[in-house]
């Protein structure tokens, strides 16, 4: 086949490029759908008293 051929057939997507990029599109959709709805979520009050504890520990550790 002619280079020239070969050049013309790759530049064109095939079909299963084209699902290939759809699928991708979807699986990023439903992956920022799920991160989106963690940050919604917010913080845990027990972890937050957890993290201030150990900060705590941290600064008294640090003094000595």
């Amino acid at each position: 086949m002619a280079p020239e051929k070969m050049k013309d057939r790759k530049a064109r997507p095939t079909r299963s490029d084209t699902a290939g990029e759809l699928s991708k599109t979807l699986i990023a959709s439903k992956l920022r759908g799920y991160y989106d709805s963690i940050v919604e979520e917010g913080t845990p009050p027990q972890f937050l008293d957890l993290l201030e504890r150990l900060d705590q520990a941290e600064r008294s550790s640090a003094k000595k």
